[in-house]
């Protein structure tokens, strides 16, 4: 049977038969989990942070992307029971931060945690993984580019410099055309550019480009962030075109910003004067001001 239901609402307690510690201060804490449409291994669970990718491989179990905040950890392994009865095995973290990476300690028996060098370098500075919890933090680095598995349970991981943070992640599904972007794809918006672990405004447009450039094959994208339509399956949400296009917006805006800055106007006249709106009418432009500050902070060095 074709699984193309929403499992709306679904309980941390209960869901599954899960039985977790403190599931009681768990019930409010509901995901949702929606097909991706493309096979019957790969759902999208939304809610309590960053959007986790679940795929059921063939022969290696489960395989998470991300983990959300803290406390979310048994909402998605209910989801999991609810799908399958195979173990988790490994986690990916697209990045740093703390509502992608969050629940991590919640997968003690998990073999695989898998990232950017930079973002563990990161992670180890969390809060999450202090007090005996960096046993949680990824077990498995990679510089640019790293493969997983074979057939069709291969999935790639690229890294093409610094974004949103200096150790961001794209997973590709290979055999399924889809990629996780984290945050450096976050959603049609201005991009949240964390200097402080890394990020780079100056350099988004370009490493964008290098990932449009670089990976080929993929139609469907799960964004970092973006709410998903209603039903399931969730066929033709975002596509690499999308990702194509905001490598494009990213370019314009730190156009913009340079422009503003080499005419010597303060940030806060760089922000409201900002011209995006009408060639990107479906972009979300507000907190203009977090986003230009960033960029100017980078010019100024």
């Amino acid at each position: 049977m074709r699984r193309t239901f929403v499992m709306g609402a679904l309980l941390a307690a209960g869901a599954a038969g899960l039985a977790a510690a403190g599931a009681s201060q768990q019930e409010e804490r509901r995901v949702a989990v929606q097909s991706m449409g493309v096979a019957e291994n790969l759902y999208l669970v939304s809610g309590g942070g960053g959007h986790t990718a679940l795929l059921i491989t063939q022969n290696h179990g489960v395989v998470l992307v991300d983990t959300k905040n803290p406390g979310w950890g048994p909402p998605i392994m209910g989801a999991v029971q609810a799908l399958t009865d195979q173990p988790v095995t490994t986690i990916i973290n697209t990045h740093t931060h703390g509502d992608h990476v969050g629940s991590n300690p919640h997968f003690a028996e998990v073999a695989s945690v898998v990232a950017h060098e930079n973002a563990r370098e990161s992670m180890a500075r969390a809060e999450v993984f202090t007090g005996g919890n960096d046993r949680f933090l990824p077990n498995e680095t990679y510089h640019d580019r790293l493969t997983l598995f074979e057939g069709l349970d291969q999935i790639d991981l690229y890294h093409f410099g610094p974004g949103h943070t200096n150790g961001d992640t794209i997973v590709v599904f290979r055999a399924l055309e889809t990629a996780h972007t984290g945050d450096l794809f976050a959603r049609k918006a201005l991009p949240f550019i964390d200097r402080s672990n890394g990020g780079s405004g100056v350099s988004y447009p370009e490493t964008l480009a290098r990932a449009v450039d670089g990976i080929e094959g993929v139609t469907r994208v799960i964004p970092g962030h973006a709410p998903p339509p209603e039903g399931s399956p969730v066929r033709g949400w975002m596509t690499w075109d999308d990702v194509r296009e905001y490598a494009a917006f990213t370019q314009d805006l730190l156009d913009d910003v340079r422009s503003s800055f080499d005419a010597g106007r303060s940030a806060e006249e760089a922000a409201a004067s900002l011209g995006l709106q009408e060639q990107y009418p479906d972009y979300d432009l507000e907190r203009a001001g977090r986003a230009v500050q960033a960029i100017y902070d980078e010019l100024e060095q």
